[in-house]
């Protein structure tokens, strides 16, 4: 017996020397397989490095996980000028966007890229406020420079990747805490187009129809101004100025006039919306969370591609002249500030545009909760076509 225990004491002593070398002895309980993530960063402009930095960092601080630069990539990496976020679509795998307006507001770097790519590792956000937490993001103080998992970040991705916790489910996080469902047109992404036929109408989205013209939604107010041309509410563009209102007798349609020609390509008007099932796009500047009065307008416009739904998803809608416009997945959709904003679907490679954001259609205050009522524009296009002297072929 004692014998037994100079050996289990021998044993124990023996385990202790190696774990203190680094080195693992075989017990009963294999250990956890190093998984390898390729990440493909290509697409990061002045960002590539930052994303680098973030692989070595979590690299030093987890075991069961490797980053790697490399295709094929579970993790694909951009940049634009809207918020930076993740969209995890499984334990591993995702996208990421290197937003520049935290950026530009003086946000850390390699903070912003090894917090995004927290995200893609299984955890969410915890807004702590505080610097040690790479998790809080954009809740911690501009001047944080901190880009280390925490101790507790770090054993919660080792514990995902060995299998001892469920991983979460996808979502989309964003920087700016805004909204944890998706950016802005909720659950969309911002324009990967140069939409030439946008129209920034304070405070709500219109579409350039001709060359002087404008349609966005009755409930809107007349700006003296729009901006047109442009994703970017802000900046590009042309502004002009608006010289006369026209609202549609029954529907939620304004059309506006403006004082000169922009020399922008319009949104042509097709003869038909399109049957239930249709592919569409939405796009405009609304709110970027659900709750009304929740968050402000984008800088960028956000796009979501949706579809047609049946009428009777919606409630107290006008099937003649109005489209039920599904909420993807259950959780997107067009918010406050989308107002008037075109609903498109491509005809022969061109976006037509066949609908003018009215209003959500389950009557709930809360975005994206149902289907949205567009004003189903061809069906008034001769209307159109008469205020504005003809539209173009």
């Amino acid at each position: 017996m004692f014998r037994g225990q100079l050996r289990r004491a021998a044993l124990a002593m023996l385990v202790a020397i190696l774990a203190a070398a680094g080195m693992q002895l075989a017990t009963g309980a294999p250990a956890a397989a190093v998984r390898t993530v390729y990440y493909d960063a290509s697409r990061t402009g002045e960002f590539r490095t930052n994303f680098d930095q973030a692989a070595q960092i979590w690299n030093s601080r987890v075991s069961n996980v490797r980053l790697l630069a490399g295709t094929p990539a579970s993790i694909t990496i951009y940049v634009d000028d809207g918020w930076p976020r993740a969209q995890p679509t499984g334990l591993g795998s995702g996208r990421i966007w290197m937003g520049r307006t935290a950026v530009n507001q003086g946000y850390d770097r390699t903070r912003i890229a090894t917090h995004e790519v927290g995200h893609i590792l299984g955890l969410p956000d915890r807004r702590t406020g505080l610097c040690s937490d790479l998790m809080s993001g954009s809740s911690a103080p501009v001047s944080c420079r901190n880009a280390n998992p925490s101790a507790a970040e770090a054993t919660r991705v080792n514990s995902l990747f060995a299998g001892a916790l469920a991983a979460p489910a996808s979502t989309t996080y964003t920087w700016n805490g805004a909204s944890d469902i998706g950016p802005l047109v909720v659950g969309g992404r911002p324009a990967t187009e140069n939409y030439p036929f946008m129209v920034y109408v304070s405070g709500c989205t219109g579409t350039l129809i001709k060359g002087n013209w404008a349609v966005t939604a009755k409930h809107c107010s007349t700006p003296s101004s729009v901006r047109v041309g442009s994703v970017n509410r802000s900046s590009g563009g042309t502004v002009v100025r608006v010289t006369r209102a026209v609202n549609h007798p029954s529907v939620d349609v304004k059309l506006l006039q403006l004082a000169s020609s922009v020399a922008y390509a319009q949104a042509p008007i097709p003869s038909t919306s399109g049957a239930v099932g249709t592919a569409t796009r939405i796009i405009g500047w609304g709110q970027t969370c659900a709750p009304r009065g929740c968050g402000s307008a984008p800088a960028v416009a956000n796009e979501l591609d949706t579809s047609i739904v049946a009428d009777s998803r919606c409630s107290g809608i006008n099937g003649t002249y109005e489209i039920c416009t599904n909420n993807t997945n259950g959780n997107s959709g067009a918010c406050y500030g989308d107002s008037g904003g075109p609903q498109v679907r491509q005809v022969n490679g061109v976006w037509n545009l066949i609908g003018a954001t009215s209003r959500a259609g389950n009557n709930n205050s809360t975005c994206a909760t149902g289907p949205s009522i567009y004003v189903d524009l061809p069906s008034i296009r001769s209307w159109i076509s008469t205020q504005v002297g003809g539209l173009p072929v």
